[in-house]
């Protein structure tokens, strides 16, 4: 299970990577623009990122920022986005690389936010659950760039594969 979590944290910061450079040349107020999603505009969706990410960052390490709501603002524009957003990927990475299958495997107790309620969970699958959300709302912000008219880059794990060769075989066709 490791090598998968590792090859997630990677093809994270590598999506992530992506996504930033397709808003690098977005005036604020289309980054900023209310396009209608549940965090309004690609700066609340990826800030909300964050937020996510570093509240389960404290639940899995206890250390960091953890927060009471996830509609916390942390940032106000882009270039202090993309200056927190690698440096808690970084977080991540260097987290999974640490970690060894029991640890992995062991239950880790949170409290939820929206409800009060008190889950177990195993580390691992929790850890899922954070890549899986970012490649939702990634998504997300794939498409309103789009919808501003840009062409971002794919975010597709394959060419993420392709490209890094994690979790890539082996060229059948090579001689």
């Amino acid at each position: 299970m490791k090598a998968a979590l590792l090859m997630f944290a990677e093809y994270n910061r590598w999506a992530n990577a992506r996504i930033l450079k397709g808003c690098e040349d977005l005036s604020p107020e289309e980054y900023h623009r209310d396009l209608g999603a549940y965090f309004r505009s690609i700066h609340g969706t990826l800030d909300h990122l964050l937020v996510a990410d570093l509240i389960w960052m404290h639940r899995f390490t206890g250390l960091g920022d953890s927060f009471d709501s996830l509609d916390e603002v942390l940032t106000e524009d882009f270039p202090a986005l993309k200056e927190r957003r690698s440096h808690v990927d970084e977080r991540i990475l260097a987290f999974v690389q640490q970690l060894n299958e029991a640890d992995i495997m062991r239950t880790i107790l949170y409290r939820t936010i929206r409800k009060p309620l008190v889950m177990e969970q195993p580390l691992g699958s929790a850890m899922f659950h954070v890549f899986n959300h970012q490649t939702h709302h990634r998504g997300q912000a794939h498409t309103f760039l789009t919808m501003l008219g840009r062409k971002p880059e794919a975010l597709d794990m394959i060419y993420f594969q392709r490209e890094t060769g994690i979790g890539m075989a082996k060229n059948a066709n090579a001689a």
